[in-house]
This record gives structure tokens, C-alpha cells and sequence, in this order.
């Protein structure tokens, strides 16, 4: 078989909400260069299905009378015959008929009256979701057909040449069938030299260059929580598919918070996607002291707009549903009474003095200091949404939309995306963060290996769409360290001192046990500062170290089963991987939109970076696969070996 080449590899990334494409491996690896939405129409045929919804209009037109009197159809097409057969049709096409019109005639005999016909179009609406099919929901297929269908299309779309090999990645709730039914579909109906699947999981250790990780794949309704060991994927207590944590979850938590205040859930989306959601840290306070509320804030319009109500402020931009602000009027002079009751009078006069006096000059005072986000009570941004035009405006019969853009007000309730929601039936709900934690605490502690389970907690990869809001990677460790991390201490070591050990004598606070009938040897020194040298045998296993005698798991005298194996059950630290530097593209996050390819109203906007470490490793195995290895280790599975083994011969070469 020939070699292949970097500019023929295709690459797909399948997902709940957005399929990632791309043809060819770029010199230096870059976000995926076309984006399409995991959606289908159905067709006017059954079973089949478009890419876009396509809309029927019917027009009325009104056709002119000929030359001759008559009045004149827009020609149908004819099929062409034999001139002997074709004479009288194409005469009645025409319009050349014999018989006698019955229509009034005018004074030359020809016929003045205008004839209304009906013609049928057809138009594809590329921002409409009405009627779509999705066929993955939370990872699972759950529309073969549709799927397929989806395939095909991003396979025309692209058009790669005939010698083109394909890598797909897996998501980690398909089954053996389902990869035998993809591997079946993609032989027969695109004719690939060469297929392979890369677990999503594996594809993101590739991307950060690890052997050994815990991914986290947070998705648009589910997450998925899978242990890496030496690039072996544990199937044993990993995570697949965890309802209620993914992206979904958090804009439901918007809707029940800001619903009643005339929110939809696509604002509640937007909101998500925007740059002042955050989720903050345990344990730290919400804004909305009054001292916080007096800072950078005009306390004239904060009386006026409500700035000081908290959560119960409502919304400023959903005044009259066109943008406007109908709670934004300048009342200079009134005077905020609640800040003065909570505050100092004169401080507040003297502030609202001088915000006059720079105001006057028409600037800010730049010795102020800006707030961060999260100390701001209320922030505000940019809602978009397509509103179609009226009749009166749109002349040309179809459906036209126009991006309508206007400015919303938020409170605190844009820090609670992550929060526990109310009672589901009869049964408490817990947060989202807290969920992940649990399941990575778990998938950890199946891990048969004992010796990596300290590397996987120090190993967290995080990505996924669902992780792009703000704060969501601390407020994941914060809740980590909260729940499991426990501090190394010299008292956790205590239980695994042998016996023949007394109790720990006095030594001025560093706990140092002392053998019976033994003197403090070297490492009992006074000025060790009260670090406790047990402490750092059991963590640091240093050969070049003193050993004192008798001191447990340095003594070859004592038996094996008194030596410490480390505290692999419970983690004492915890730590996050970030893709390596040398991907400029992945750091700056410089891919805005996929060209040629339209996304709808509610597609993701913005860069793409560390969340798509998968399809960096994607690239990554395609380029060993296919370019560099050429199947010797069973990298891809070739037509060659499809046809003698069939579809069920995939296993041996997922990866």
C-alpha cells in the first residue's frame, strides 16, 4: 500500500452539539477547521435527511398574454421524444391549442385578462433548528440513520481525494457494536484504504503529551471521567456518561433562577457562554455588601437603577423587549439612603462629589481602581438573537432574519450556575462539582495499580465545552481539596509504626517517635526545626538520607509487611495539566468560526483552546498512524484486512 500523505488524512470528532472536521495534518496542529452541527433535517423522502431545513414557499404569479392573444404558463419541463411523437406535445406546451378560448375577447380579438400561476420554491433556512434531528444525545447514538446521514455529509463536504484514510474518535458509552456498525458503514459507503478509532480519552493524553492521566470530559449533558495508565485505558470503575453534570445542567440552573424574571433559556445560554458567568471558588462570599456596592459605582444611579438590590434587581435590558433602558434615566441628586444609613455620610458626600466632578470633565477617574467581576454586584452583556422581518421589509417572499443585539443586567445569580438545584420530586439534588469530584475520587480508587494513584491525582486533564465557563477548573480543585485532599501531617503516619514502638514522647512539637531502649540518634538533631524526620523517610524515600536505627521502612531488620507503601487511598495533593506551549493556536485560542460553514444562532463564538485537547491528540495519532508508523503496529485498520476479517476485526486495532 502507498504511503499516505499529511494533506489526505480526515479527521472526525463526533459530539452531542458540535461534530469537529478536518482534512489534512497542518504543519503546526491547529483547532479544527470546520465545525458542523450534530443535527439533521428530515427529507421529503423517508428515511433521509439534509443538512438544513429546507422551507416551501408558494408564489403567485401573473403571466403577460403573447404576441398572439394568448395568455402564456411558465413552461414545464418536457421530455424530449422522437420528432414524429414530439410534434403535438411540444405544440400543447407551447400553448398553441386549436380550440376556441371562451374568455372575453377585446376589441382585436385578443384576450386582456391576466392569468394568476402558481409556482412552488424551495429554501434551505440556515438558522432554524425546527424539526431537527439530533443523533448523539449525552454520547450515545441514538438515530443510526441520522447519523449516517451526518457522516455523509460532512464527507461531501470536504470532498477528499480517493486515497484518504479516516480517524474518528470514540466516544467511551459506544459499544463493541456500535464501533463494528461505524466500521462497516465507513468501508462500504466512502471506500477508505485505511480506518481507525481513538478512544476520546486516549486522544486527550496525546494532546497534553502524558502517558498517565485522569481525563475529564465535560460535555453538553453528560461527563465523563476515565483513569489513563501507560497509555491503557482502565474500563474498570471509569465514569461513562454522567447525566445532570455537563453544560446543560448549568443553563437549567439559569432558567430556575432567572426564569421568573422573564429570562429565556437562550438568554440563560448566552449568559453562559459569556465572560461574566463565573463559578467561584468554595467557601468565597458573594458581592453585595454596601460597601462593595459604593465602589466604582455612581451612587446617584445606583438609586436609580437599583444597583443595591442584589439578586432582586431584575434585568435593566428586558425593559420594553427592544433594548432599550427604561430604568437608566440620569436623576442627579437623589440620594442613595441605604449607603449613607450603612456607611459614613461623609465619605459617601465626598465620593459623590468628586464621581460629579469627573463626570463633568467627561472622563473616569483613572486613579479608581476597576472591580474584578467577581466583586461586582451586577454586571451586564451582549444578547443576540436573529428576529425575522416583517412582510412590509422582506420583498422577496422568503424568510430573512436580522442579528438584533441588546444589553442585559445581571445580578449575583451569575455566580450559581454549579450550586445544588431545588427538590426533583422528593429527593435533595447536589451540586455539579461536587458529583465530578465523587466520580473521579472513585475512578481513582479503581485503579488496580496502586503506586499511580498519587500520578493520576497530580494528572487531571479537563476538557470539553462544557468546562469553558469561567472558574469552573479552580472551583473543580477547590471542591476536590474540600472533600478528599487530606494534608500531610506527621499524624497520619502514626498507624503504620510497628508496635514495638512507644508512645511519642515530647520533643517539642514534631511528634518524633523514639525506639524503646534507644538513644536519639543523628537525625534527633535541635535544630531540625521541628520537622519531623519520619515524615520525610515515608514521603521522600531518599537513599542519600541518615538512617536512624531502628526507624521503620529504613531497617532492613524489620519485616516487609511494617515498611509504608505510601497513602495511596486517600490523595494528598492534586494538580492540573495544561497543553504544552509550543501550540500557539491552542494557547491564544485564535479560531473564532469555522469557514464555509454555518453554525446557527446558538453556535458557540469565541476561541477554542485547552477544552479541545482531544482533537489535538487526534492529529497527533493520525500523524503516527497513518504517516509515520504505516500500520506496522496496528494503528488503523487497512481494506485489505477489512475484507478478509470483517467489520468485528476493528478491536484489535482501536486504540
Amino acid at each position: 500500500m502507498p504511503p499516505f500523505k499529511d494533506e489526505h488524512v480526515l479527521l472526525i470528532a463526533p459530539g452531542s452539539q458540535m461534530t469537529l472536521a478536518q482534512l489534512g495534518l497542518p504543519e503546526t496542529f491547529t483547532p479544527a477547521r470546520y465545525r458542523f452541527p450534530t443535527r439533521m433535517f428530515p427529507a421529503e423522502n423517508k428515511g433521509e435527511y439534509e443538512p438544513y431545513k429546507v422551507r416551501e414557499h408558494k408564489r403567485e404569479t401573473k403571466a403577460a398574454p403573447s404576441a398572439n392573444g394568448h395568455t402564456e404558463a411558465p413552461k414545464e419541463d418536457v421530455e424530449m421524444k422522437d420528432s414524429a411523437e414530439g410534434a403535438p406535445a411540444n405544440n400543447t406546451a407551447n400553448g398553441d391549442s386549436n380550440e376556441k378560448s371562451d374568455k372575453p375577447e377585446g376589441e382585436n380579438g385578443t384576450d386582456n385578462t391576466q392569468k394568476a400561476v402558481e409556482e412552488i420554491l424551495y429554501e434551505e433556512d440556515v438558522t432554524s433548528e425546527e424539526g431537527a434531528v439530533y443523533p448523539i444525545q449525552n454520547g450515545r447514538i441514538v438515530d443510526w440513520p441520522c447519523f449516517f446521514a451526518l457522516l455523509t455529509h460532512i464527507y461531501n463536504s470536504l470532498s477528499p481525494p480517493f486515497h484518504t484514510p479516516i480517524l474518528l474518535v470514540s466516544q467511551p458509552i459506544w459499544s463493541a457494536r456500535d464501533r463494528e456498525a461505524i466500521t462497516q458503514f465507513v468501508f462500504e459507503k466512502f471506500k477508505v484504504p485505511g480506518f481507525s478509532m481513538m478512544d476520546a480519552a486516549l486522544a486527550a493524553c496525546y494532546g497534553f503529551g502524558v502517558q498517565t492521566a485522569t481525563v475529564v470530559d465535560v460535555g453538553k449533558g453528560k461527563v465523563d471521567v476515565t483513569a489513563v495508565t501507560d497509555f491503557a485505558v482502565n474500563e474498570h470503575g471509569r465514569g461513562i456518561a454522567l447525566e445532570g453534570c455537563g453544560g446543560d445542567a448549568m443553563t437549567d440552573r439559569l432558567v430556575e433562577l432567572l426564569g421568573q424574571k422573564g429570562f429565556t433559556r437562550e438568554m440563560c445560554e448566552q449568559l453562559k457562554r459569556s465572560n461574566i458567568a463565573e463559578i467561584l471558588p468554595p467557601g468565597t462570599s458573594l458581592p453585595g455588601t454596601a460597601a462593595t456596592a459604593r465602589q466604582g459605582v455612581n451612587p446617584a444611579a445606583a438609586a436609580s437603577t437599583g444597583e443595591a438590590n442584589g439578586a432582586d434587581g431584575g434585568s435593566r435590558g428586558l425593559g420594553d423587549g427592544n433594548g432599550n433602558d427604561t430604568n437608566g434615566e440620569d436623576d442627579e441628586g437623589v440620594l442613595d439612603v441605604a449607603a449613607i444609613v450603612s456607611g459614613d455620610t461623609n465619605e459617601y458626600l465626598a465620593n459623590m462629589e468628586k464621581e460629579k466632578a469627573t463626570n463633568k470633565k467627561g472622563g473616569v477617574d483613572p486613579k479608581q481602581p476597576r472591580l474584578p467581576n467577581s466583586k461586582k454586584e451586577r454586571a451586564s452583556f451582549q444578547f443576540e438573537e436573529f428576529v425575522q422581518m416583517d412582510g412590509e421589509n422582506n420583498t422577496s417572499g422568503t424568510q430573512r432574519y436580522l442579528r438584533h443585539s441588546r444589553e442585559i443586567e445581571v445580578g449575583v445569580e451569575r455566580f450559581l450556575l454549579a450550586t445544588p438545584r431545588q427538590k426533583i420530586g422528593d429527593r435533595l439534588t447536589s451540586g455539579i462539582l461536587e458529583d465530578i469530584a465523587t466520580q473521579i475520587h472513585h475512578t481513582i480508587l479503581a485503579v488496580p495499580d496502586a503506586t499511580k494513584r498519587s500520578e493520576l491525582w497530580d494528572s487531571l486533564i479537563i476538557v470539553g465545552c462544557g468546562s469553558r465557563v469561567r472558574g469552573f477548573t479552580q472551583a473543580l480543585l477547590g471542591v476536590i481539596t474540600q472533600k478528599f485532599i487530606l494534608s500531610p501531617s506527621a499524624t497520619i503516619f502514626t498507624s503504620e509504626i510497628p508496635s514495638t514502638f512507644t508512645t511519642p514522647h515530647h520533643t517539642g512539637g514534631t511528634n518524633t517517635p523514639a525506639p524503646m531502649g534507644q538513644q536519639p540518634g543523628p537525625m534527633y538533631h535541635p535544630a531540625a526545626h521541628g520537622v519531623n524526620p519520619l515524615l520525610v523517610a515515608a514521603t521522600h524515600n531518599n537513599p542519600g538520607m541518615p538512617i536512624a536505627p531502628g526507624t521503620p521502612g529504613m531497617d532492613p531488620s524489620i519485616p516487609t509487611h511494617h515498611r509504608s507503601s505510601g497513602h495511596s487511598q486517600t490523595p494528598t495533593s492534586v494538580k492540573t495539566l495544561r497543553l504544552p506551549e509550543y501550540f500557539p493556536d491552542f494557547k491564544d485560542q485564535g479560531n473564532t468560526n469555522a469557514p464555509g460553514v454555518s453554525t446557527g444562532p446558538s453556535a458557540t463564538t469565541g476561541g477554542h483552546g485547552m477544552e479541545e485537547g482531544a482533537f489535538l491528540g487526534a492529529q497527533m495519532g493520525a500523524k503516527v498512524f497513518f504517516v509515520l508508523d504505516q500500520g506496522l503496529t496496528k494503528g488503523y485498520m487497512s481494506r485489505v484486512e477489512y475484507n478478509e476479517s470483517g467489520p468485528s476485526a476493528i478491536h484489535e486495532y482501536i486504540v
